[in-house]
């Protein structure tokens, strides 16, 4: 007996619709079963060979990707419990954040508020209750998913990662996070960045080394239950706020427990070239030479790349964060070397983030990059930034074994795109569904092989009440912090 697949409701046009399947008494003794198949896609597989497969299929089980071939050949060999026609629409994997801020999410219009008064984002941050840092999450959540991200990275700024946690089971969606704030000399951070931090906001921080060093580690827990949505990696706040002796047991925590260290690093190349001049080489020639330089490693930001760390970051298999509108500001500020797509070219593990998104929506970060490379003088392809977004962007949380490209044995995350958009010319579909097109294009969007979005909307929670909850903690955020006057 075979379970053939019926349509209930038959599509009309190029309307993606769900097919269920019922038993029939069709014997076809050859078949495997699983548990989903979406066809009649374009599929982009942003693996090694970078294939487009037109009129493809993928076939999930157990949240795994175990077949990826013509719509023929996977429908001939698969019985699957429900399947998707994708009427001709582009599928490719999920996008991921590669660093982003997650309790500031609700606080990223909030800075024009502050202008003429004592109150920083220090301030704003250090009044964040775990019922805030959950509603801006949540938030995020909605907004990702609805925009074709699967996870999003925190760098450890989150003060109660129980709080946000949750959030990966209750919309689907995958969160990996590290501890709070690790750094055994945050005062560098008000010498160097006064707007960003307040008493109170440093008085979160650890007190002292022995507290940095107690600090991590702490999340890694989550990391023992290896089908959850939620996963630490080992992180520093970085930009100067760490000893090396800190980033030694970092980098030492890191390699023990084969998961990645990340730390902010040449967010301002003009503070990071005062760094290379006290050491009279380049920041990664120092690195290297201490041996603190290899796979395990992410920086985020990175400014100010010089052609010879180029070969180094490389050779290392160092991992390399570009938030683009970070690197914008950094360019029209002076001493900054802008090499993302020369490193990525060199095959360096090159992600893409929002940092705090605040002058786009998560759906024209593509099209940020695109404008950010062409500033700096070497353009971007579709395909690369479709890279960046997807595969170079788990890379970098260590994570490209699993996610980040439609190949057999990873994980089913990935995004259903409609196909009767202005978008989908079908001449360059990277450069169209990775840059050019935004959250309107969206039809479906997987995790773990499950539909967390259908027709556009978030299936999981209640949308207009996680809304309503941002809302709700902004304003109560505002009141507290005396901003509602101004």
């Amino acid at each position: 007996m075979v379970k053939r697949s019926i349509a209930i409701n038959a599509p009309t046009g190029a309307e993606l619709v769900s097919v269920l399947t019922k038993e029939t008494d069709v014997p076809d003794h050859e078949k495997q079963v699983c548990d989903l198949v979406v066809h009649n896609a374009v599929l982009l597989t942003v693996d090694e060979t970078d294939k487009v497969i037109a009129n493809g299929a993928i076939a999930v089980h157990d949240g795994v990707i175990v077949a990826v071939e013509n719509s023929r050949d996977v429908l001939s060999r698969y019985k699957s419990r429900q399947s998707l026609d994708a009427g001709g629409g582009i599928v490719h994997p999920g996008f991921i954040d590669a660093h982003v801020h997650i309790s500031q999410y609700t606080s990223r219009s909030i800075l024009s508020s502050m202008e003429g008064t004592s109150i920083t984002m220090g301030d704003w941050k250090s009044a964040l209750t775990p019922q805030d840092e959950h509603a801006s999450a949540a938030l995020a959540a909605v907004d990702y998913l609805r925009s074709g991200y699967t996870g999003f990275v925190d760098p450890g700024t989150i003060f109660s990662p129980d709080a946000v946690a949750p959030v990966a089971d209750e919309f689907g969606i995958r969160i990996w996070l590290t501890d709070p704030y690790v750094a055994d000399a945050g005062i560098e951070l008000k010498k160097h960045f006064p707007e960003l931090v307040s008493e109170p906001f440093l008085a979160l921080w650890p007190k002292n080394r022995d507290e940095a060093f107690r600090r991590l580690g702490s999340q890694l827990f989550r990391n023992r239950n290896k089908n959850s949505l939620v996963r630490a990696f080992v992180g520093l706040y970085g930009e100067g706020t760490d000893s090396e002796a800190l980033f030694r047991a970092a980098f030492e925590l890191a390699r023990e427990h084969g998961v990645q260290m990340q730390e902010h690093l040449g967010y301002a190349p003009l503070l990071y070239r005062q760094r290379e001049s006290v050491l009279r080489v380049s920041m990664m020639q120092h690195m290297s030479s201490e041996g603190l330089l290899d796979s395990h490693v992410t920086f985020v930001h990175m400014n100010a790349v010089h052609p010879g760390d180029v070969r180094l970051l490389a050779a290392h298999g160092v991992g390399v964060v570009w938030c683009p509108y970070g690197q914008l500001q950094m360019l029209g500020r002076g001493g900054a070397e802008g090499r993302m797509v020369e490193l990525h070219r060199a095959g360096v593990a090159v992600g893409i983030a929002s940092d705090i998104p605040r002058v786009v929506h998560f759906s024209a970060l593509g099209t940020l990059a695109a404008v950010t490379a062409a500033a700096t003088g070497l353009a971007a392809t579709g395909r690369e930034i479709l890279r960046m977004r997807t595969v170079g962007s788990a890379a970098t949380v260590g994570a490209a074994s699993e996610l980040g490209s439609l190949e057999i044995g990873k994980r089913a995350d990935f995004v259903v795109r409609r196909p009767d958009v202005s978008e989908n010319l079908g001449r360059d579909p990277a450069l169209e569904f990775a840059v050019i097109a935004d959250a309107s294009t969206i039809d479906s969007v997987f995790v773990d092989g499950k539909c967390v979005v259908k027709h556009g909307e978030v299936l999981k929670d209640d949308t207009p009440a996680v809304v309503a909850r941002a809302h709700q903690s902004v304003r109560s955020l505002a009141a507290r912090l005396d901003l509602t006057r101004h």
